[in-house]
């Protein structure tokens, strides 16, 4: 700092510093810069070995592999650590220069960096998708610059950020199957609850990243301008306000404004994945911010609302799918990442994995089929939401979580329902009370008790880390033979089944008959289902036996996040080049509405979640509302209705958004669906109460 001084001469206004220090570079073994050296050479090779010793190949295969890989790491640290003993030597007029192309240029190579990452298209984006790209970085980076003015402090903090947001996405694209997207930025603390059964090994492109990072954060220290107090205080003044107003436009031109739609950056709803590796992970991201606002549809008002609410008073009950003798236990219970992928594909697995489901299915005394959910590898709570309230995500913004968005006062649901007939609700799963924000979801849904992980009464049992479906079964049985005078209603949510395919320690039971061992998730999964199966047939045989009505409803939240080649060769196709009807076969899970007394036993071949609880009134010879009636006359034309896509009565599907012959139909669906669900004042109980 002393030197710098004396290379300074003061002129003109306090304040005001013009540098006459000479071009050059030197050594600086300095202790603290010899440390940060040394810092730098531990942790590089830390992150070499690491990621080096992850893979199972042979030794020569991975020579071959990382040679090319470990020459620019090695280069990379190399260089690292050179610029941490390296003095530069410039005049302060010229580092000012230096350290605006510096902030010019690091949005830039943060952006390919994380799309590296992530495996995008990125080579191939045309200039102004790039460009759409390059503005989202630099408005953060241009509101950090505001706040400290420091080169190196922004690159480091902007940098941190986004390479942070990178690597979190590629590990959530790998076992979820989708990006991450704004509404999952409040799901952090159920991520994390359910992360320890996923494997995390770090790749070379974030090795990488890493030290191109860190050299690039280095030599912005050394070349950019030395010290806060650089310049007059109204040149400083004029920086951050440069800055803030360059952050506050961009801002401004993204969302408000909505430039990125024309710039290229458009948002595939149904299939997240490919739209962002096809637009670029953070304007993706950024992209969806403007589906953060629910907006009244098309043609709302109250006095639509009343008028829908009139033809309905006339509307004839949906006839009865069972007549048990008094109210019945109604155990409904949704499981983990269930379907059954010989309803999907012609791929065979052996044993069956689910031989006791089969035989159920085929037995003609139940109604089951083939149910369709909006969610894919994940966001179980939004199959919750459909299921309890009979809304659907269709008419949301995409990929919300209706839970943790829009849950904040009590809404008529499945329970309120019950209630009114005199049931006791609770609610089973075996996880955090906090995951999904259950804890304050479901006593507006209107559940009286909620048994989470912490107040099983029965021993807890695991199957690859999580609570098994049979100890959720042995906590039904046990509410059940606990349930006192009043009817009772159990809502079960299970986890065994969740992802993370690779536990070393589990015994695979399934193998695929036509390529045993090749996929060795998916072969993990099915063994999974397999106990699951098991577990179903115990929990029906018991309450076969009981003498009191019982019915037990039964659906998969939705499909597990395997191989992506497992999920092409079972489609029959690469998803980047599915079509709709292909790409809803990923949301199919199954259900059925099995009782311990007579029951109308048919196959549905079509039904999205959002029907099913009023299946459930019926099979339990219950009457519903208004909104329950109407429902059940939506479905007999569309049988499906998912944030994805919707399929009508003969078949033909038509994707989220694009008109269809019955959108007269699901106007007055989403009309009434957002009384329902947002309008507190003006709500008309009546057509969702009994």
């Amino acid at each position: 700092m002393e030197q710098n001084r004396k290379g300074m001469a003061r002129e003109g206004r306090q304040g005001e510093y013009i540098d006459k220090s000479p071009w050059g570079l030197g050594l600086s073994l300095t202790r603290s810069h010899l440390i940060w050296a040394g810092l730098l050479l531990v942790v590089a090779v830390g992150f070499f070995l690491l990621e080096k010793f992850q893979g199972d190949e042979p030794a020569d295969e991975q020579v071959h592999m990382y040679g090319g890989y470990a020459a620019g790491y090695l280069l990379l640290t190399l260089l690292g650590v050179a610029l941490c003993v390296t003095e530069i030597r410039a005049p302060h007029r010229w580092r000012r220069v230096f350290g605006w192309g510096m902030l010019a240029l690091a949005p830039l190579g943060t952006f390919y960096a994380v799309d590296l990452i992530n495996n995008t298209r990125i080579l191939s984006f045309p200039l102004r998708k790039a460009f759409a790209n390059y503005l989202c970085y630099f408005m953060v980076f241009a509101a950090i610059y505001a706040l400290c003015r420091r080169v190196w402090v922004t690159i480091l903090a902007g940098g941190a950020i986004f390479l942070t947001f990178g690597i979190a996405n590629y590990f959530v694209v790998q076992f979820r199957g989708q990006p991450i997207l704004p509404w999952d930025i409040s799901s952090v603390g159920t991520a994390m609850a359910v992360s320890g059964g996923y494997e995390y090994t770090p790749t070379q492109q974030m090795a990488l990243a890493a030290m191109a990072f860190f050299c690039t954060v280095i030599f912005s220290s050394r070349i950019g301008p030395q010290g806060r107090g650089t310049g007059t205080r109204r040149f400083r003044m004029a920086e951050r306000l440069t800055a803030v107003c360059l952050s506050i436009g961009l801002f401004f031109l993204l969302f408000p404004a909505n430039i990125l739609s024309s710039m290229g950056i458009s948002v595939w709803a149904w299939n997240q994945k490919v739209s962002s590796e096809l637009t670029g992970i953070v304007a993706g991201f950024f992209a969806n911010v403007q589906f953060v606002m629910v907006e009244k549809p098309e043609g709302y008002s109250q006095q639509a609302v009343r008028a829908l609410g009139e033809q309905l008073e006339d509307a004839e009950e949906p006839a009865p799918l069972g007549k048990p003798q008094g109210l019945p236990t109604i155990v409904v219970i949704m499981n983990e990442s269930m379907t059954d992928f010989s309803r999907v594909g012609n791929m065979q697995f052996e044993p069956d994995s689910l031989p006791f489901l089969h035989s159920l299915q085929e037995s003609g005394e139940m109604v089951w089929g083939t149910a369709y959910s909006s969610v894919y590898g994940g966001n179980t709570c939004n199959s919750e939401y459909e299921f309890l309230t009979g809304n659907t995500t269709a008419f949301l913004p995409v990929s919300s979580k209706p839970y943790q968005q829009y849950i904040d006062q009590e809404q008529d649901a499945l329970p309120h329902i019950l209630k009114s007939y005199g049931y006791r609700c609770v609610a089973v799963h075996p996880g955090k009370r906090s995951a999904w924000q259950r804890d304050e979801a479901y006593p507006f849904l209107g559940f009286d008790e909620f048994i989470d992980a912490s107040r099983f009464d029965v021993p807890r049992r695991y199957e690859h880390g999580l609570t098994s479906d049979r100890s959720c079964y042995d906590q039904i049985v046990y509410e059940y033979e606990n349930r006192g005078d009043k009817p009772l209603f159990l809502f079960n949510v299970t986890i065994q089944n969740h992802g993370g395919y690779e536990d070393e320690e589990f015994e695979t039971t399934i193998r695929l008959k036509d390529a045993p061992g090749a996929f060795p998730q998916a072969e993990q999964y099915q063994s999974l289902l397999k106990k699951s199966d098991t577990s179903l047939e115990f929990l029906l045989d018991y309450f076969e036996k009981q003498e009191d009505p019982v019915l037990v409803v039964f659906f998969g939240d939705h499909w597990p996040n395997l191989e992506p080649e497992f999920v092409e060769r079972l489609l029959g196709a690469r998803e980047e080049s599915m079509d709709i009807k292909n790409m809803m076969r990923k949301y199919q899970v199954p259900f059925f509405l099995w009782a311990n007394y007579p029951l109308e036993g048919q196959k549905l071949s079509r039904v999205s979640l959002n029907y099913l609880s009023g299946l459930t009134l019926r099979a339990a010879g219950l009457e519903g509302t208004a909104y329950t009636k109407f429902l059940e006359q939506q479905r007999q034309l569309v049988p499906v209705v998912t944030a994805v896509g919707a399929i009508d009565k003969d078949g033909d599907v038509y994707k989220n958004g694009d008109p269809t012959p019955y959108d007269k139909l699901l106007q007055n669906y989403a009309i009434l669906q957002y009384n329902h669900a947002f309008e507190a004042e003006g709500r008309e109980r009546g057509l969702f109460t009994r």
